[in-house]
């Protein structure tokens, strides 16, 4: 029982947490997400005000099988709105609904006289049966289009960003993998006639489940940083004109003229320095479209947006490294200085680029 209340109270404080965030980054992304946590805490407060405010527990426990089919519905729309660029509520969204209307009006129906009440009481077991089914089959819909989402942003982030940390979304894709085993696992406690272990289990792994979104939630950056000037497009221009399809003409000359303020700015100002430095903001420094800057380092270097900007930051590192006065810099201290999320990213990709270790490089430098 107190378990349970760690639970409610996790859920709860996830949500505020959430929904505070969504005020400042991802807006209707995380406000979907505090929905989905909101209705998760509602899951284990509703047993407990079933089991003291309410004698005919079949009524609260339909209540609760028809909640439960809105969890994968807000998973949905959440990831939906981290990986698309801000958007609104869509027509097809409200597809996502219809399990949990018809759940509900289908409770309604069976409860609205006594005969059908008497009926819901004597096959409850098998219209649970039923529902489960039904969950179980719109969930795997749901993940498998979540799962699609998040693999094709994985690809989108290195277009936009130069640090995938906090915006690769890594953590809601393993989030997702975790359900399909917890359903296996299911599955062989009910073989082995030991179910109610699962129960005990379940809840283990929702608590862990819940402190594990609750930090990545914390760490989570802004995955479209708009300025205020993109945002203003956005809002203010139809949603057509705004694309990031490379079949849209553009003049070779302006491309030209893009690639030469690119370098200049690149080499003067030394943006790749910011570890946070993306797209929107790369293209705003030099007053033009995202999608027309993507397309101009596309073109011209044939590379995508984090393996164009990682080039100076790894050339950066490599003076850092030669310069006698920064001898004193750990590996750490000269990721951080070149502009690298993490001591890991810059070592993988030095080796990947150079050949060497960072550390193989320095020695040889110094011989």
């Amino acid at each position: 029982m107190e378990f349970y209340f760690i639970q409610i109270g996790l859920a709860l404080m996830l949500a505020f947490v959430t929904y505070s965030l969504s005020n400042k980054i991802n807006r209707s992304a995380n406000r979907y997400l505090a929905i989905l946590f909101g209705f998760i805490s509602l899951l284990f407060t509703l047993p407990l005000i079933g089991e003291y405010f309410f004698e005919e527990w079949f009524g609260v426990d339909i209540v609760l099988e028809s909640i439960i089919f809105l969890i994968p519905s807000f998973l949905y729309l959440s990831v939906y709105h981290f990986v698309n660029r801000p958007n609104y509520f869509l027509k097809k969204h409200y597809l996502l609904f219809i399990p949990f209307i018809m759940v509900v009006m289908v409770w309604m129906f069976l409860n609205s006289t006594e005969t059908n009440r008497l009926f819901l009481e004597n096959s409850f077991e098998t219209f649970d049966a039923f529902l489960i089914i039904a969950l179980f089959l719109f969930s795997v819909i749901i993940f498998y289009y979540v799962i699609k989402m998040l693999i094709k942003h994985k690809k989108n982030v290195l277009k936009l960003h130069s640090n995938k940390q906090g915006v690769n979304l890594n953590w809601l894709y393993n989030l997702i993998l975790v359900f399909p085993l917890l359903l296996i696992i299911h599955l062989v406690f009910e073989i082995s006639s030991e179910e109610n272990y699962f129960v005990y289990f379940s809840n283990f792994m929702l608590f862990i489940i819940l402190f594990y979104s609750g930090y990545h939630i914390l760490q989570q950056r802004e995955v479209f940083d708009l300025t205020p000037r993109q945002k203003f497009q956005f809002v203010n221009e139809p949603l057509q004109k705004v694309s990031f399809q490379k079949e849209e003409l553009i003049d070779k000359n302006l491309v030209l003229e893009i690639a030469n303020e690119l370098e200049k700015l690149m080499e003067e100002e030394q943006p790749f320095l910011n570890k946070n430095l993306s797209l929107s903001t790369l293209s705003d420094k030099l007053n033009t479209r995202t999608h027309i800057l993507s397309f101009v380092i596309n073109t011209n270097y044939n590379v995508n947006f984090y393996t164009y900007v990682n080039k100076f930051r790894l050339n950066y590192s490599k003076s850092l490294l030669k310069n006698p006065k920064k001898q004193h810099l750990s590996m750490e201290g000269v990721a951080y200085e070149s502009g690298f999320g993490s001591k890991s990213t810059f070592n993988t990709l030095f080796k990947k680029h150079i050949g060497m270790t960072p550390l193989q490089f320095k020695n040889n430098e110094n011989q």
